[in-house]
């Protein structure tokens, strides 16, 4: 028995609402944003410059860390007067 073509074939996934479903998925569930193009192209033909350009914009509105307050620089109260 032989294969068929279509068997081995790969699913096309270059329109870009669905890329920036896919890159968003993968990143909720861990993904970093410099794995994201190889883990896609090991599962479907990409357009990948639409990839890039996807996660040029995603890194752009990036939220930048907060300051976090340290337990010792927070003022403490007491009820005891």
């Amino acid at each position: 028995m032989t294969k068929a073509v279509e068997d081995c074939a790969k699913r096309r996934l270059i329109e870009r609402r669905e890329l920036e479903f896919a890159i968003r998925f993968m990143c909720q569930r861990g993904v970093e944003l410099g794995d994201v193009p190889v883990q896609l192209t090991r599962y479907y033909y990409v357009d990948i410059d639409e990839v890039n350009d996807i996660l040029a914009e995603m890194e752009a509105t990036e939220p930048t860390p907060t300051e976090t307050v340290t337990p010792a620089a927070a003022q403490t109260f007491s009820k005891v007067a």
